[in-house]
């Protein structure tokens, strides 16, 4: 029986897609990518070029990446229904998304409009901040400690209690207000306890261990985390920063 796959590929290394990854993708008959813009380059498909066969089908498929709901609605409306087309007919249908597809993925949006319609199984992928943390030998949380996760989109009050009330916390989608956010950590005493981590595992991956060092009108990569851990302090002073 004919089935979907949503699959995680990681952060960026090719390597560390997961072998339950690639042995999904070379049994597939289809295989969907996503763009951010229209005739754009797929960095999920970059990541798992070297693992596809010969003879899948590849369908690029622009997502809208503005703040446009309708015209996003449009497309995750288009994209599902051809997908279930192909799985009806027969096809076993693979998406694959960058870094884990259940955290803030484009990915879920399309699972929702298929789970009710056709098989769906959703493989897992190596989120950006737990390799980031293995890299850094930074640990994220530790004991009875809770580990929070929060968009630097969402509403400056929740930012600051986040900051304020709990210890080991990862900040994602820190470009577009990446100053405000290099403030708030000084103004919590929270600077010496974070890394910036930009493009990880990528080409062109940027630490900064001291934020401090980071110029605040640069503009940083779209792929951008910041790890805060208070117990981290000390063993943060014994860091370098580096590019590579």
């Amino acid at each position: 029986m004919a089935k979907f796959y949503g699959i995680g590929t990681g952060p960026g290394d090719s390597s560390l897609v997961t072998v339950k990854a690639v042995e999904t993708i070379q049994n597939l008959d289809i295989l969907y990518t996503p763009e951010s813009r229209k005739g754009g380059d797929s960095l999920a498909l970059s990541i798992v070029s070297k693992y596809i066969p010969d003879g899948l089908e590849i369908k690029s498929r622009h997502f809208p990446m503005n703040f446009n709901d309708g015209e996003k609605i449009t497309a995750w409306n288009q994209i599902a229904e051809e997908i279930v087309s192909d799985v009806k007919g027969g096809k076993n249908v693979g998406f694959v998304t960058l870094g884990d597809p259940m955290i803030y993925s484009t990915y879920v949006y399309i699972m929702e409009r298929l789970i009710d319609d056709i098989e769906v199984e959703t493989i897992p992928g190596i989120s950006s901040f737990s390799n980031i943390a293995s890299n850094q030998n930074f640990p994220l949380v530790m004991d009875r400690e809770p580990l929070i996760v929060i968009p630097c989109t969402m509403e400056e009050e929740r930012i600051n209690y986040a900051l304020q009330n709990y210890s080991c916390i990862v900040l994602m989608k820190v470009y577009k207000n990446f100053k405000e956010i290099i403030n708030k950590l000084e103004q919590y005493d929270l600077i010496d306890s974070a890394i910036l981590v930009s493009n990880s595992s990528q080409e062109g991956e940027v630490v900064y261990t001291n934020l401090r060092d980071v110029h605040l009108e640069e503009k940083i990569s779209y792929f951008s985390t910041i790890l805060v851990n208070k117990d981290n302090k000390k063993e943060l002073g014994k860091l370098e920063n580096k590019v590579g």
